[in-house]
């Protein structure tokens, strides 16, 4: 865990990582989930299996005083 300054606490609390997926910006038909697929397999061949996979996830903060959670995808992998 690191200590971070927290905006809802007002303070340096200590703060844990927290990784979810990207909610898909396809929809649920078979041929949407195809397309995404798709996408994804080319992602994979064109910069790597690694960087694909981490354009599909968000990095978040979680204050563990007041459970304030921020978003904090830094760096060029998640741009």
């Amino acid at each position: 865990m690191a200590i971070q300054y927290c905006e809802k606490c007002g303070k340096e609390t200590e703060h844990k990582e927290l990784i979810k997926q990207k909610p898909s910006k396809y929809g649920k038909s078979r041929k949407e989930k195809f397309k995404e697929f798709l996408s994804g397999f080319l992602a994979g061949v064109a910069v790597g299996p690694a960087l694909a996979s981490i354009e599909l996830i968000d990095r978040y903060v979680v204050c563990q005083e007041c459970g304030h959670k921020k978003l904090e995808n830094h760096g060029e992998e998640f741009q």
